[in-house]
C-alpha cells in the first residue's frame, strides 16, 4: 500500500483529494501550516509527497518541500490525482473561467441521481456530500478542472464541459494567447470518444431551478446535453437538474436577519461580479443592494482593471474592501480606488482597512437592505461580520 502524505490537506482541493484518496485504498496522512504545521519527520516512511501549487510560488521553501524534492516524491495534487486517482476510470472534466465548481456539482447529482454511483472532486463544498468530493464505486470519475498552473493538463478525460473562457490568473499566464494555448492543450488531451461540450451545444432550455440567475441556467444547459450524450432519461435529468440546491459560497444565502439579506459568493472576476448581481436584481427587484467587493490580488486587479466598467451598476451602493494580496510581492501601483475610478459607479466607497469598512456599514445599512458579499479570499468572513454588526 502506498503512503501518501498531503502538505497544506486544509485547502479545499487538496482536503477532498486526500479524502478520495483513503477510500480508494492509500494510506494519507497530512499537515497544515494552521494547524500543527509542517515538519521534516513527516515523510518518514512516505511514498509520495502531494503538494498544492502554491507552494512553489512561496520565497521561501519549507524544508519539507525540499526534502520532498531532494527524494523526488513531490507531485501536485492535480499531478497525484490524474496519475493515480483517475487511473482506470471514465473521467468527465468541467473547465471554463466561471461556473465550474456549480457545474461538476450538478453534474456529480446528475449521476449519482442516476444510479451511477460516481467519484466527484470539485473545488468548494456541496452539502448533501458533506465537503468538495464524493467517493463512489462506479465508473465514472467528475472532476473540476482548474486552468491555473496549467494544472488541467494532467488529466485525459473522455469528456470535457467548457463553460465560458476569459483571461484570467495574469500572475501564470503571461497574455491571453498563453492561456488560449492551454486551453487548446488541453482539449488534446481527449481520449476515448473525445466529447467537447461547450455552449455552442446548449439547446437554451429555461429549467425551473433552486438557484437563481441566468449563468446557473446555462450551466444546467450544459449538464441537459451531457446527461442525453450518456443516455440518461431526459426526465431525470430535469428533475435532478431542478432538485440542485448550490454549493457553498455560489449565491450563498447566509442570513437574513434584522430585515437584512446577506449573500455569499465567489465571484472575483468582473464578469462573475455583473452575472451575480444581475442574478439578484432579477430576484429582489424592490430591495436596496450593496455590493462588497474583496478583489483577488494586485496582479490580477491590474490585468483586469478596464474590465471593471459598469459591473457595479446593478447595485445601488458599493462597498470596496481591503484587497487579498494572494500570492503579490507588491501592489504595482494598485489600490481599493483603482477599482472605484474603473468602475464608473456614482456611489462607491473604499476601505484599506477592515474595522472601518465594518463601521460604516454598521451605520449605514438599513432594513430592507441586501447584501452581496464578493471575492475569494477572506471575504466569507466579512459576510460573516456584517450578519452579526450591530445595527
Amino acid at each position: 500500500m502506498m503512503k501518501i502524505h498531503f502538505m497544506g490537506v486544509g485547502g479545499s482541493g487538496m482536503a477532498g483529494i486526500s479524502f478520495l484518496a483513503s477510500k480508494m485504498g492509500y494510506e494519507v496522512s497530512g499537515c497544515d501550516l494552521e494547524e500543527g504545521g509542517h515538519d521534516i519527520k513527516h515523510l518518514q516512511k512516505v511514498d509520495l509527497l502531494v503538494v498544492t501549487p502554491a507552494v512553489f510560488y512561496q520565497s521561501v521553501k519549507h524544508p519539507e518541500l525540499v526534502e520532498g524534492q531532494r527524494r523526488e516524491i513531490v507531485l501536485t495534487w492535480q499531478e497525484f490525482l490524474g496519475k493515480y486517482l483517475h487511473k482506470g476510470k471514465y473521467v468527465i472534466c468541467v473547465a471554463g473561467t466561471h461556473g465550474k465548481s456549480t457545474t461538476t456539482a450538478m453534474v456529480g447529482k446528475l449521476l449519482e441521481d442516476a444510479g451511477l454511483d460516481p467519484l466527484v472532486n470539485l473545488g468548494a463544498k456541496y452539502k448533501p456530500w458533506g465537503c468538495g468530493a464524493r467517493y463512489g464505486k462506479g465508473e465514472y470519475f467528475v472532476t473540476e478542472a482548474d486552468e491555473f498552473y496549467d494544472n488541467f493538463l494532467n488529466y485525459h478525460p473522455e469528456i470535457i464541459i467548457l463553460n465560458p473562457v476569459e483571461f484570467d490568473h495574469p500572475d501564470y499566464f503571461k497574455s491571453e494567447r498563453k492561456m488560449r494555448d492551454s486551453y487548446k492543450n488541453f482539449i488534446g488531451n481527449l481520449v476515448g470518444k473525445k466529447i467537447l461540450i461547450t455552449q455552442k451545444d446548449s439547446l437554451n432550455m429555461k429549467f425551473n431551478l433552486k438557484v437563481f440567475g441566468k449563468h446557473n441556467q446555462q450551466n444546467a444547459n450544459m449538464v441537459y446535453v451531457l446527461g442525453k450524450k450518456l443516455g440518461i432519461k431526459e426526465d431525470l435529468i430535469i428533475r435532478s437538474l431542478e432538485g440542485f440546491e448550490g454549493i457553498e459560497r455560489r449565491l450563498e444565502l447566509i442570513s437574513e436577519k434584522k430585515g437584512i439579506v446577506v449573500y455569499d459568493d465567489y465571484a472575483h472576476h468582473p464578469t462573475a461580479i455583473k452575472a451575480t448581481l444581475d442574478a439578484l436584481n432579477e430576484k429582489y427587484p424592490e430591495n436596496r443592494i450593496w455590493a462588497v467587493y474583496e478583489a483577488h490580488s494586485y496582479t490580477r486587479t491590474k490585468a483586469l482593471l478596464t474590465h471593471y466598467k459598469g459591473v457595479f451598476d446593478g447595485a445601488d451602493k458599493v462597498v470596496i474592501g481591503p484587497i487579498f494580496k494572494a500570492r503579490d510581492n507588491e501592489n504595482f501601483g494598485i489600490n481599493e480606488e483603482s477599482i472605484k475610478k474603473a468602475s464608473g459607479h456614482k456611489d462607491v466607497n473604499c476601505f484599506d482597512d477592515n474595522f472601518k469598512m465594518f463601521e460604516f456599514l454598521k451605520d449605514n445599512l438599513l432594513k430592507g437592505d441586501l447584501v452581496l458579499v464578493m471575492g475569494a479570499g477572506k471575504s466569507y468572513l466579512w459576510a460573516r461580520e456584517i450578519c452579526n454588526l450591530k445595527i
